[in-house]
């Protein structure tokens, strides 16, 4: 009887293990987004495999609840992965994408193409404790064309859309409409904040680093045509620091 070589066990142990990460399913993943965030993000209800799945992926606020996003599809590109680099190609449900977002992850930096983030403007309340007695509302969606994460900082450029703001504090809905135009700069997040549209008027410039965190200064106050209904919100954002005009500062 012809003996089975030492390489021969090699090969069958290297396929035995291809075949069982390749079929590995979605939920290994969320356990490892999970771990790898310590529980900051959830990958909930996975479905599918580690390389064809989708999951709907949740934001653990400091109040411990999940902010909920839309389901998420994901195809994660077998070859590059043999050339050191993940590449993930990344849909939402509901949401139109001409193009879906391309997530290419090396040994040096983290490259995203067509960038689409849809949030609730309730996490705005993170950013600061100024914010959380605000309870802001509307809809947010963050999308660029190409942002890099790298050993030297961030670049490229970004642009976060707040629409159908609102306020517990205020019964004036909506508020307004704002952008927010980020661009990294480095080891910061450069941001500067404008009113599209609205009768809540807010702008200002500020940045974050990490390790620093947010560091913001601007102004809020109402549109002429508004004589009530924003005075406990603009009393809540800081004091008046002309007739009218509240300073907005973040840290």
């Amino acid at each position: 009887m012809k003996k089975i070589g030492w390489r021969s066990y090699l090969l069958f142990a290297m396929a035995f293990i291809f075949v069982l990460i390749a079929t590995a399913p979605a939920t290994v993943l969320s356990g490892i987004v999970e771990n790898a965030s310590k529980g900051q993000f959830v990958l909930a209800n996975a479905r599918g495999t580690i390389w064809h799945g989708s999951a709907v992926p949740a934001i653990r606020q400091h109040s411990g609840n999940l902010q909920v996003l839309e389901r998420l599809n994901w195809d994660i590109a077998l070859m590059p992965v043999f050339t050191g680099k993940l590449v993930v190609h990344l849909r939402w449900d509901n949401f139109v994408q001409p193009e879906a977002m391309v997530v290419t992850i090396s040994y040096s930096q983290i490259e995203l193409r067509n960038a689409l983030l849809p949030l609730n403007a309730s996490l705005l309340g993170e950013l600061s404790p100024l914010l959380k007695p605000v309870q802001l509302s509307g809809q947010m969606q963050i999308n660029s064309q190409l942002f890099t994460f790298s050993r030297q900082g961030m670049s490229g450029n970004a642009i976060a859309e707040w629409t159908n703001a609102g306020s517990i504090l205020s019964t004036v809905k909506p508020l307004g409409q704002y952008r927010i135009d980020l661009v990294g700069s480095g080891t910061r997040l450069e941001m500067t904040l404008t009113t599209t549209d609205g009768v809540l008027l807010l702008e200002g410039k500020g940045s974050f680093a990490p390790g620093q965190g947010l560091m913001f200064h601007g102004t809020a106050r109402a549109a002429s045509k508004i004589k009530s209904g924003l005075d406990e919100l603009l009393n809540n954002f800081g004091p008046e620091s002309a007739p009218g005009v509240h300073s907005l500062t973040l840290m």
